[in-house]
């Protein structure tokens, strides 16, 4: 095989380093939030999701390797703006 690959759901090879490693993880977490999701919820049902599911993703990627900053705040920045929205 070819490095990098993807072994159950994570980038294995790749430079965790880089923010194009993490832009997957991005990418799960808007698509898991439709923007038409958010309309539907109470404010407490939106508190709910974000812990139970949006905070997964991430935490199961950051078990494996450390995040940059900068998407650790894009990530934030998505959560919020899910809130809010």
């Amino acid at each position: 095989m070819k490095t990098p690959f993807t072994y159950l759901g994570v980038m294995v090879g790749g430079n965790h380093k880089g923010c194009v490693f993490w832009e997957g993880v991005l990418n799960k977490l808007r698509s898991r939030l439709g923007s038409w999701k958010g309309k539907f919820l109470s404010m407490v049902d939106k508190i709910c999701l974000i812990k139970s599911v949006l905070t997964s993703l991430p935490l199961f990627y950051m078990s494996f390797f450390c995040m940059p900053t900068i998407m650790v705040k894009e990530v934030k920045m998505i959560q919020k703006s899910f809130l809010w929205d």
